[in-house]
């Protein structure tokens, strides 16, 4: 069954994702039984989170980098109160930068 037209279902356990100004290593989410590659994401902060995704630690970390004008990041702007599901490789790591300490709960699962 395709799962690009089913409401969301966790498949895990929800992991917090600290954030900060300096992006921490990368945490991994835990694979689920039937791994999908999707992940519902809540920003819980009150500032914008650049959120780095990697197949590392290291990479996540890495990529958890503010654009700035002319030069582009691999990170994904998380903006405050923001519920959002994306698809990623089963077994991702995601780290955070901030302005402030911020908090990004995420949840493996399927559908949208």
């Amino acid at each position: 069954m395709s799962t690009s037209q089913i409401a969301f279902n966790p498949c895990g356990s929800t992991v917090a994702i600290a954030a900060a100004a300096v992006a921490p290593l990368g945490v991994q989410v835990p694979q689920t039984s039937d791994p999908s590659g999707q992940y519902r994401i809540v920003n819980a902060g009150s500032s914008t989170v650049f959120l780095g995704v990697g197949a590392t630690a290291a990479a996540a970390q890495a990529n958890a980098v503010a654009p700035v004008a002319g030069v582009p990041s691999a990170a994904i702007a998380v903006i405050p109160g923001a519920v959002e599901i994306f698809s990623f490789g089963e077994s991702a790591f995601f780290s955070g930068l901030a302005s402030v300490a911020s908090t990004v709960y995420i949840t493996q699962g399927s559908g949208v």
